[in-house]
């Protein structure tokens, strides 16, 4: 045969056997499986696994050619790759509650309260029944509030013609009045009895009137104008005659006024009874301007 023959025959045969054992080889990997360990590296594994020898380990180990210190480094990665075992606790009963010492927590926001309530509430009555016991208790005895004696006939008149900033227009203060003569003639009298009664009236026809100072409009004290011989309000501008009836302003009435009494020569002034002023219009005097305003 020649060599031409031989060549055309033996590479098949050459190629036919590479091929069978590649398919040999790939057969067998199949079988094994990717990442197969070997059977002395699977034993090594078991032993660390169970850790339940040590001495057979280290025999085995030892089998393989595996020294001491591997044999301890291994010891210790299984001993570390062992879970350790979770200690759990016994639980433990409720207990039943019982408050903490006053001493040791003070006033709580409750007791606060309560007691806060309690103090504005006793407050509140405790106002309340001084307000009645003021309101019910006796009028003092001297003082505003009460029958005041102002003078004797003769010093009430030098004070009346000797007053200023106007002849007539005398204020006595213990009294917060302004003393002013009346008229006494019958006609000016005759107006006067169609308009007041009372007490009042009484003390008009004995020549006096009492005008307490405080204007009925809005409690300002009312001065004297001695150039119109008025009365007038330097807040809001309300105006009266002599013995304070109202000629103009907001006022809703003329000055109330206090009852005068003589008694025994001596002039007495009763603060303690207010009488309101008379309606806007009366006009007992007839006084009119006497001069420019003041306020």
């Amino acid at each position: 045969m020649s060599t031409g023959t031989i060549l055309a025959i033996a590479i098949p045969v050459i190629v036919v056997l590479g091929a069978v054992v590649a398919f040999v080889s790939l057969r067998r990997r199949d079988a094994t499986g990717l990442g197969h360990l070997s059977r002395e590296t699977r034993r090594r594994d078991e032993l660390a696994a169970s850790a339940g020898d040590d001495a057979a380990a280290s025999d085995d180990a030892g089998a393989f050619g595996v020294s001491a210190e591997a044999q301890e480094l291994e010891r210790a990665v299984a001993a570390e790759r062992r879970p350790s075992p979770v200690a759990i606790a016994e639980p433990e009963l409720p207990q039943d509650w019982a408050p903490p010492p006053s001493d040791e927590v003070g006033v709580t926001r409750r007791q606060f309260l309560n007691r806060s309530s309690v103090l504005l509430m006793a407050t509140g009555l405790g106002t309340f029944n001084a307000a009645m016991l003021a309101f019910l208790w006796p009028r003092p005895t001297g003082g505003f509030g009460s029958k005041i004696k102002i003078g004797t006939v003769a010093s009430v008149d030098e004070a009346i013609s000797s007053s200023t900033p106007a002849e007539n227009f005398s204020y006595f203060s213990e009294a917060q009045s302004y003393i002013q003569p009346y008229p006494t003639d019958s006609a000016t009298l005759s107006n006067a009895e169609a308009v007041y009664g009372g007490a009042v009236l009484e003390g008009m026809r004995l020549g006096y009137v009492a005008l307490w100072q405080v204007c009925p409009h809005l409690g300002c004290k009312v001065p004297v104008c001695g150039s119109s011989q008025w009365f007038e309000c330097p807040c809001h501008g309300s105006k009266y005659n002599r013995v304070g009836e109202k000629k103009s302003g907001p006022a809703p009435r003329g000055m109330d006024r206090f009852p005068v009494t003589i008694e025994g020569g001596n002039v007495f002034v009763d603060t303690g009874k207010v009488s309101q002023g008379p309606a806007i219009g009366t006009d007992s005097t007839g006084q009119g301007l006497e001069g420019p305003h003041c306020a």
